[in-house]
């Protein structure tokens, strides 16, 4: 293994830093939206939470169509192949815009549908798709904010995305508290004055980054150029790399809506104990995301300019920072639990459950980020998007839903042994899988 190279640090922290902090800027947009709709009860937070799964679904296909469009952009990048980024930003836009119509109108004409996949109660499924109504018009700007937010983070101009992610969580904020509760004259409209914030706010996002790209001169100046050069043979060529990430990033999400749908059905506190959970969990988990973003640009960089060792190099030194900055995350959300909980206007038992479910996440960080950082952040910017995919689904649909469905709903466990089922199943076979998958390299594979 080669000496790390001189800037190496800076260059990583260039990228990890902005990415984490916009990562945190999104996850602090669900947090704030689950506080202040959890002021309004145990039911309406459930409600948000049911219908957001649709939305959270969505971008996560988002996701997969950017992770495997990142492979091709961050090679490209490292190649000095502008065209070849053009056309795979022009085929990701396609993609994703797609993408967005068709959830878009599925929650537009059957929201209650949506919603009683999570739940039975019909006071729940209203409030639910009164706002799942209102939130689907935000599909086609997060589908561009996605888009372009990709290309820029896979070309090294990170700030872009995290200024538009600011100003977009400042504009929620604001519309939240005057739109749900009523203030400064504005009518209380509780979940449907949340939905409005989120709309409002994901436009503002979308106008940002690309009026700043367009304005910085970035590549985002593709105009029709970014669907020249598309021809058959390169999406065959995308295709191959795509499509596997593409089905991980779905597969992975769909199997998350039946483990929410999972809760949902084991009671409306249930489910409100574990949409407090995840909105924590995922404000911890951003440094390691942002870890993620930039192991990906060094590694498809590297392996652009043909420089197999430093990308080597990549990987390990940031696998390395998944351990250890997993082991502090998980050490303060253990200390930290009570205060946290205390933020969210909840139910005592919903608390209760939370608390124990907290621990446990904290206990389990390490062998929970592991996979994050090796699929994500290694494998898929060295070519290899295929593994994961086969390793996750094995996991997620023949080990970790069967019993996870087995605990809940046959067992009737309580919610902490129910999800200390559903983590555990999963973790420690894809953490051996993936470990020896990556000191094998063969991952290693340009696509360009």
């Amino acid at each position: 293994m080669k000496k790390t190279p001189p800037g190496f640090t800076r260059t990583l922290l260039s990228i990890a830093i902005p990415v984490t902090l916009q990562n945190l800027l999104a996850s602090s947009f669900t947090l704030i939206d689950t506080l202040m709709i959890g002021v309004l009860g145990d039911m309406p937070l459930a409600a948000v939470g049911m219908a957001g799964k649709w939305t959270w679904f969505l971008t996560i296909v988002f996701f997969g169509f950017a992770s495997g469009a990142s492979v091709f952009i961050a090679q490209y990048y490292g190649a000095d192949d502008t065209a070849g980024i053009h056309r795979t930003y022009g085929l990701m836009t396609v993609g994703t815009q797609a993408a967005s119509a068709l959830f878009m109108l599925i929650a537009l004409l059957f929201p209650e549908a949506v919603v009683r996949l999570f739940s039975s109660d019909a006071e729940t499924i209203t409030l639910g798709a009164s706002y799942l109504r209102i939130i689907a018009i935000s599909y086609p700007f997060l589908a561009l904010t996605r888009g372009g937010g990709t290309l820029l983070q896979s070309t090294g101009r990170v700030m872009i995305p995290f200024v538009g992610s600011l100003i977009s969580v400042a504009v929620n904020i604001v519309l939240n508290a005057l739109l749900i509760f009523g203030l400064c004259g504005f009518p209380a409209l509780g979940v449907q004055g949340a939905a409005i914030a989120s709309l409002i706010s994901a436009i503002v996002n979308a106008l940002v980054v690309y009026g700043a790209g367009l304005a910085k001169k970035t590549l985002l100046r593709t105009g029709l150029s970014a669907l020249r050069g598309i021809t058959g043979s390169f999406i065959r060529d995308f295709a191959v790399v795509s499509t596997p990430a593409m089905l991980n990033e779905t597969m992975w999400a769909l199997g998350n809506l039946m483990y929410s749908s999972v809760y949902g059905h084991m009671g409306t506190g249930a489910y409100a104990s574990i949409t407090v959970v995840r909105t924590i969990e995922e404000l911890m988990s951003v440094a390691v995301m942002g870890l993620c973003s930039s192991c990906a640009v060094m590694i498809g960089s590297a392996i652009g300019r043909g420089d197999v060792p430093l990308s080597k190099l990549c990987a390990k030194r940031h696998v390395q920072l998944t351990i250890g900055l997993s082991v502090l995350i998980g050490a303060g959300m253990l200390a930290l639990r009570q205060p946290l909980l205390s933020l969210f206007g909840v139910s005592q038992a919903v608390r209760d459950d939370a608390l124990a479910v907290l621990a446990i996440c904290a206990l389990e960080m390490v062998l929970h980020n592991i996979p994050s950082i090796l699929v994500m952040g290694v494998f898929r910017a060295g070519g290899d998007t295929r593994f994961g995919l086969i390793v996750d689904c094995i996991t997620l649909y023949l080990i970790g839903l069967p019993l996870t469905m087995l605990a809940g709903l046959y067992l009737h466990w309580s919610v902490p042994m129910t999800y200390l089922v559903m983590y555990l199943s999963e973790d420690i076979i894809k953490c051996s899988a993936y470990l020896l998958h990556f000191r094998s390299y063969k991952w290693i594979r340009p696509v360009i």
